[in-house]
């Protein structure tokens, strides 16, 4: 079912560089890695020392993803905020974001190289039946990013090579279709293989920590329609009180506040898209009426909605 949300970033608003590659309105390859990095500049990433903040002029966040997104950090710091969590990708990382993922807030240290892949649902890994690709397909329910060697970065950056090799030769590029899979393929089952070694890790994370990152998964899917702390102690098969305990104890938040900041941050970008009413964005949001979402917005926010959709 499509989003209602309009404001959605779509795979042809991915910029048109002469780093960009379209195959068939089914993915894009964009990338930055012909950029000379200055000796300078580069000995500072080198070293792991901040450098300029950029932040893409164009952009008024926040957007919806309207597409499956892997991004691949060579050298260099992406920061981004995806729902409720903040990511600090450095060099060397791949970071994975679903379909339907919000978009809040997006910058990276100058000097940053990145390989950025997006496809849409129905292609590419989607249309895959090989094991490493139902792994990957179960995993992307929400974003997470994961450290590699250089070597395997150096392996992905080969195969991406021959994906855009492939991929300029345009449809008169013989068994195109066949190679650009095989590549994927290939690509796939590393990116499985990163994702079970991550959740092998995972397994020796505190229990409490593992529980919190599971609420926080189900809130980001789940709160448009569940704002009660019952529902997410039931799918964590865990008691509320416990559940309350552990999220205030390891976020320093509680978990209600958590659940509200989530249903506020799909309010905000509703609104400030311009395009729904109050009533309308109350509908979408699954309130049981206008004004209790009028008095659930002004109690987290300080403001009424049509405060909000105004500016004032």
């Amino acid at each position: 079912m499509e989003h209602p949300l309009d404001k959605t970033l779509r795979l042809d608003m991915v910029p048109r560089t002469a780093n960009t590659i379209y195959v068939k309105d089914e993915f894009v390859i964009s990338d930055n890695l012909s950029i000379r990095v200055p000796p300078a500049l580069s000995a500072l990433l080198d070293k792991g020392r901040p450098t300029r903040t950029l932040r893409p002029g164009w952009m008024v966040f926040p957007y919806r993803i309207g597409f499956n997104a892997i991004l691949f950090v060579e050298t260099g710091v992406v920061d981004c905020v995806l729902n409720l969590e903040s990511f600090h990708v450095e060099g060397r990382s791949v970071l994975l974001l679903p379909s339907a993922t919000l978009l809040r807030e997006l910058n990276w240290q100058a000097g940053t190289r990145y390989i950025l892949i997006g496809y849409n649902d129905g292609k590419l890994f989607s249309g895959m039946n090989s094991r490493s690709a139902k792994i990957l397909r179960s995993s992307m329910i929400a974003p997470f990013s994961i450290a590699m060697r250089k070597e395997r970065m150096d392996r992905y950056l080969h195969l991406i090579e021959v994906l855009i090799h492939v991929a300029e030769g345009g449809p008169d590029y013989y068994f195109q279709d066949d190679i650009i899979r095989g590549a994927a393929e290939m690509m796939c089952g590393g990116l499985a293989r990163l994702v079970v070694e991550r959740t092998e890790q995972r397994t020796r994370i505190p229990r409490e920590l593992a529980i919190t990152q599971d609420f926080i998964r189900l809130v980001q899917a789940a709160c448009l329609e569940h704002r009660d702390l019952d529902y997410y102690a039931r799918e964590l098969c865990i008691t509320p009180k416990y559940l309350s305990r552990i999220v205030s104890k390891v976020s320093g938040k509680k978990a209600l506040l958590l659940i509200q900041e989530s249903v506020i941050a799909e309010a905000e970008t509703l609104l400030k898209d311009g395009s729904y009413s109050v009533r309308q964005v109350s509908d979408l949001l699954h309130f049981p009426s206008p004004s209790y979402f009028c008095r659930y917005f002004r109690k987290a926010t300080g403001q009424t909605p049509r405060a909000y959709m105004l500016g004032e």
